[in-house]
């Protein structure tokens, strides 16, 4: 094993050379001073000529580490470039969303899936166009919530012509999200109460007129009337619904939907929202089809039936033992009568019979 020496430190010669050092430097740095203040008795530096400023030499890397950050300057977004046709890069604090879109339902794992193929670039931009100094979206609304959670600090927008008016602009935005998929019976039920809401149109009635149908084709008032219920739902429990396919059909809606009427107490609409907790996951579990779900819908509202107790009278002849038991609501009497034997059973029955047809003949009614 090698012997390591061991190294002895002169304090003393230590402090005496750290001491020298640090004199030196106070003196330099004083004479720098008293030799500006002989050219500039104000203790300014003095303003660098052009040949000074020629002659100085670049920095060195060092130099350029060490000096202070300047602060950024950068130019605030133009929004001349917001031009019909072009794809800009939006700012996101620029961006509003469609309050008229035909998606409503955002799911968490939707927006996650988006926000992590950000980093590698915006795929498809959204498309909006430029009003009141800000961009308004006509579709994109999932791109626009994936962006805000990643480091992205701006959204792909190909900028349209702004819309002639609120109905407009949900047409748009329709068309364009059904290039890339299908309108869920949900948001479409959803769309057409923001129709009314936001004024787009006056009445159902307009809907009918002025919407068309999911698919294509003409509403019909009684479609209306079934998409305007659906809306009513709560927000958790639309959410709930929507996904899975099992839940989301028009036929599951409507019928969770007739647990919520307009005029609920807030005790009921907690007590109902529990209820349609309860048929969502009935429905997903046992997969059941359009008639069981209603029919689960409606067992839910009518509540537990509560079974009728019976009054039971205990018989008993000497070895043979029995009850009579009667459910007075039922109108309904059950005899039994054990340890009877072959040879009794038949004389027992015909006084059971006899019995019976004397009592009927008192009501005035006779056997058959």
């Amino acid at each position: 094993m090698a012997i390591v020496k061991k190294l002895k430190l002169d304090t003393k010669a230590a402090m005496a050379t750290h001491q020298t050092a640090a004199s030196k430097a106070a003196v330099d740095r004083f004479a720098l001073a008293e030799q500006i203040t002989k050219v500039q008795p104000t203790g300014l530096a003095p303003v660098a000529s052009d040949a000074d400023v020629a002659a100085t030499p670049a920095p060195t890397p060092v130099a350029l580490a060490t000096r202070q950050l300047a602060v950024s300057t950068a130019q605030p977004f133009d929004l001349s470039v917001c031009i019909p046709g072009n794809i800009v890069e939006v700012p996101l604090n620029l961006i509003d969303p469609n309050p008229l879109s035909p998606r409503h339902i955002y799911t968490t794992e939707e927006v996650d899936k988006i926000a992590r193929t950000m980093p590698n670039g915006q795929d498809v931009a959204a498309h909006g166009y430029l009003l009141d100094g800000r961009v308004k979206l006509y579709d994109g609304g999932t791109r626009f919530r994936a962006a805000k959670i990643t480091d992205r600090t701006t959204l792909a927008v190909k900028i349209e012509e702004p819309p002639a008016d609120k109905l407009a602009l949900f047409k748009r935005a329709r068309e364009l999200n059904e290039q890339r998929s299908d309108t869920t019976a949900l948001d479409f039920a959803l769309s057409l109460r923001a129709l009314l809401n936001e004024g787009a149109v006056s009445s159902q009635r307009e809907l009918m007129e002025k919407v068309e149908a999911p698919g294509g084709g003409k509403l019909s008032e009684s479609l209306v009337s079934t998409y305007m219920r659906i809306s009513r739902m709560p927000d958790k429990v639309q959410r709930a619904m929507s996904d899975s396919p099992d839940t989301s059909s028009v036929v599951a809606l409507y019928a969770v939907s007739e647990l919520f009427p307009e005029s609920l107490s807030d005790a009921e609409l907690e007590t109902n929202q529990e209820m349609a907790f309860e048929i969502i996951d009935e429905i997903k579990r046992r997969k059941l089809n359009r008639f069981q779900i209603a029919a689960l819908v409606k067992s839910k509202i009518a509540g537990p039936k509560a079974r009728e107790r019976s009054t039971v009278h205990p018989l008993e002849f000497g070895k043979h033992k029995g009850q009579i038991k009667m459910f007075s609501k039922k109108g309904q009497i059950d005899l039994s009568l054990k340890g009877l034997s072959d040879v009794e059973m038949p004389a027992l029955r015909a006084a059971l019979v006899q019995t019976l047809e004397s009592f009927m003949k008192d009501k005035g009614e006779e056997s058959k």
